[in-house]
Parts: C-alpha cells; sequence; structure tokens
C-alpha cells in the first residue's frame, strides 16, 4: 500500500509556489519552455554546489553542478546560472514533441486575488493583485485597505475636480 506524505491539496499549493520560482525567481531561465514548470534553484556557501530541480506534470529532473573534492565553482556561480542552463537544455530535448499539461487543481484548493504587500485580500485598486491558492477556508478573510499619505489626499482631492 503506497502512502502520501502529504495530502494532494498540499502537493498542489507548493507546486505553484515552485511555479513563482520560475515565473518571477531565480528559476526564470526555465520560462524558455514556454510551459508550467515549477522547480527550486539552489546554492551552497562559497559556491561550492549548485543545482537546479524542476518538474512539469509528467517529468521530473535535476541537475547538480560540482566538483567532487571540496572547491568552488566560481565567484556568483549559483544554481540559476550554472544549473538551470542545463537543465533547460535537456528538457527541451525530453519534451520536444509533448504536449503542455498544466497542474490539476484539487476539489478542495481555491483562488483568491491577494495583495502582494501584506497576504490580505485585494480591493480592486490594487493594481499588483495576484491570484494564489489556499485550501478552502484559510484564504484571508479581511480586505487590504490602500493606505494615503496627506500628500496622496490632496493628489485624489485635486484629481476630482
Amino acid at each position: 500500500v503506497i502512502k502520501s506524505a502529504i495530502s494532494e491539496e498540499v502537493a498542489y499549493i507548493t507546486t505553484r509556489l515552485l511555479e513563482d520560482v520560475v515565473n518571477m525567481g531565480t528559476g526564470w531561465r526555465a520560462r524558455a519552455l514556454g510551459r508550467p514548470i515549477s522547480a527550486k534553484t539552489g546554492t551552497t556557501n562559497n559556491y561550492l554546489d549548485a543545482w537546479f530541480i524542476g518538474y512539469i506534470p509528467t517529468v521530473v529532473t535535476g541537475v547538480w553542478v560540482g566538483f567532487d573534492r571540496e572547491k568552488t565553482l566560481g565567484n556568483n556561480e549559483t544554481g540559476s546560472r550554472v544549473a538551470a542552463p542545463i537543465w533547460v537544455n535537456f528538457m527541451k530535448m525530453i519534451l520536444q514533441n509533448a504536449p503542455i499539461k498544466n497542474y490539476s487543481v484539487p476539489s478542495n484548493v481555491i483562488f483568491a486575488k491577494i495583495d502582494p504587500q501584506n497576504g490580505l485580500l485585494a480591493t480592486p485598486d490594487i493594481e499588483n493583485a495576484v491570484f494564489q491558492p489556499f485550501l478552502k477556508g484559510t484564504e484571508p478573510k479581511e480586505y487590504s485597505r490602500k493606505e494615503f499619505s496627506s500628500k496622496d489626499f490632496f493628489k485624489l482631492d485635486l484629481e476630482s475636480e
């Protein structure tokens, strides 16, 4: 009997967080594949090791770069810089004719539009709001309130005339 270590919902939410590594973070090179990818880059102290672990709904692969004996890869030789390009080139070959698949959303996961400044529900005036997944019942209940300084108040007042 195979027993899951985590729930399907937690796995999905973690996957979405790891998609942000590609969409907004150090895994940006993987965007070249033009499909949903979840990943994690890594680098040890003194740039001794670097890695890129990435996955799509059907394939998981990882690349490690380092030496057998403790030796630096060089200054700023990070997982993003040295391992990610290797991973992307390998995956281009593997996925050449593979259809693009999205991750399946579990039924107990909902999405909410969130203010990235504070993690609360976004109001319509928040331009950089993002949709984030939540286990049903754990989503924020409070709305973000855009704070204005007195300078902003007068600026808004002038715009309304």
